[in-house]
């Protein structure tokens, strides 16, 4: 019996062994691969914040801003001298002259030349160009950062679409799951009255069909939860292992009361659109000045200095076997004849492309106020709405109060009874949607008229 005993406890002992590697194994495999999900909860004004740090497009937007400040610091290095230095070193073979067809002369020479020379230029007077350059890169840093403005403002509207859109769903999946529970009460009061014998089997075939219709509508409202969320997700640039929860407490804002559509086209004045087209215009007279420089003479400051070796600037052979150093200094000037007639189509193309910015200019106005009144009728519409929909709640509770009533009375129908809940969940629906909606549109005037 001993022998088997022993036996016995080895078999207890490597079964325990064993489950416990396999065990820690799982865990370790669990540790490695499983990346553990952080749920994050935010509100409008935080996912705000991380769209400004976070999106791509504003990220890229950024770097934009800075290229154009290095093109800002470029233009204006161009008042510096340019300086070069140059060295070289070759072989010279003997100089050969033929004199007659029959007599020919060598002259030798030094074969081995080099030099280092140094130059040095720097302009003194372009006809303006260099000022009026550094003004357009100013002036193209500053359309940059309008950019900016108007990227940040884009995407945070649509993040504020998305985040509103996405608390209009968490509500609407509030009341599903308030009135999918009243259907499951309802349904179990029906079957209980079929087993009395006062309702029909249809009745209660129509109420599987209406808790049905709200499964449906849940699961579609879920799915489309997903999508919007994971848009979000996109949007602030969080991981999508990370689990993202919105806080829709706050969906449904007070708004301040409408002042009137001047104050908000007088906003408009100030939209990026419009600034942009401004700016526009103004490069393109900074472009005109430009070329109308050109009938204008450029001068420069020039300077050279080198070593040399061996003396050909005598122009004798044998050449002088000496290092000779040689320098000068002094004032380029260069006018264009040709300019002179040349440049009056350039003169003439810039002139148009004036027009065309300040013609561009009125057409973005236009449709900038055209884009706020139709946002401001819009809030106008969502405000009445909400009035008209709250009393629509009122009647449909009362009228689904006096129906129910009736209905477990044996005094309506099933139909009644399913009229009026419908008749209800879309009037809930409706006020709700019309408040989140009104939000939006108070946002979107604020967008529309560069206010956000």
């Amino acid at each position: 019996m001993k022998p088997l005993r022993i036996l016995s406890d080895r078999r207890i002992y490597y079964a325990i062994l064993y489950t416990v590697l396999v065990h820690h194994k799982s865990l370790y495999a669990q540790h490695t691969t499983g990346q553990p999900t952080h749920v994050l909860t935010i509100n409008l004004t935080e996912a705000l914040t991380l769209a400004k740090s976070n999106n791509r497009n504003i990220q890229k937007a950024k770097l934009q801003l800075g290229i154009s400040e290095e093109l800002i610091k470029e233009k204006k290095e161009i008042q510096l001298p340019d300086i070069d230095l140059h060295t070289s070193y070759y072989r010279m073979s003997n100089l050969v002259e033929y004199q007659h067809s029959d007599v020919t002369k060598f002259y030798k020479t030094i074969p081995d030349i080099y030099d280092i020379t140094l130059n040095a230029k720097m302009p003194i007077y372009m006809g303006h160009k260099i000022k009026y350059a550094i003004q357009k890169a100013e002036k193209e840093h500053e359309l940059e950062n309008i950019q900016l403005e108007k990227i940040t403002n884009d995407k945070q509207i649509e993040v504020i679409q998305t985040y509103l859109g996405i608390c209009k769903l968490i509500e609407f999946k509030k009341l599903l799951t308030e009135n999918l529970r009243e259907e499951e009460e309802r349904l179990k009061v029906v079957k209980a009255f079929q087993k009395n014998g006062t309702v029909t089997k249809e009745e209660v075939l129509q109420a599987e069909l209406q808790r049905s219709d709200i499964q449906l509508a849940t699961i579609s409202n879920d799915r489309n939860l997903a999508v919007l969320s994971h848009d979000l997700k996109t949007l602030l640039q969080i991981p999508e292992n990370d689990s993202l929860t919105v806080d829709s407490n706050n969906a449904i804002a007070p708004h301040e009361n409408l002042g009137s559509i001047e104050q908000y086209l007088a906003f408009a004045l100030n939209k990026e659109e419009l600034r942009m087209a401004q700016t526009h215009t103004e490069i393109n007279l900074l472009d005109r000045k430009s070329v109308k420089a050109n009938y204008y003479p450029t001068v420069s400051f020039f300077g050279t200095f080198g070593f040399n070796y061996p003396n050909y600037m005598l122009f004798l052979f044998p050449p002088h076997p000496y290092l000779y150093s040689l320098g000068r200094a002094g004032i380029d000037i260069n006018y264009s004849i040709s300019n002179l007639f040349k440049n009056k189509t350039k003169m003439s193309i810039a002139t148009q492309k004036i027009q065309i910015s300040q013609v561009q200019k009125d057409i973005v106005k236009d449709e900038i106020y055209d884009n706020v009144f139709r946002k401001y009728m819009a809030y106008q519409e969502a405000q009445d709405k909400i009035r008209v929909t709250q009393k629509a709640i009122n009647q449909a509770e009362e009228n689904y109060r006096i129906i129910k009533n009736k209905y477990f009375n044996q005094l309506a129908l099933h139909t009644d009874m399913m009229d009026a809940d419908n008749a209800l969940l879309r009037t809930r629906y409706n006020h709700l949607s019309i408040q989140i909606e009104a939000t939006a549109k108070y946002y979107d005037l604020l967008y529309a008229c560069g206010k956000l």
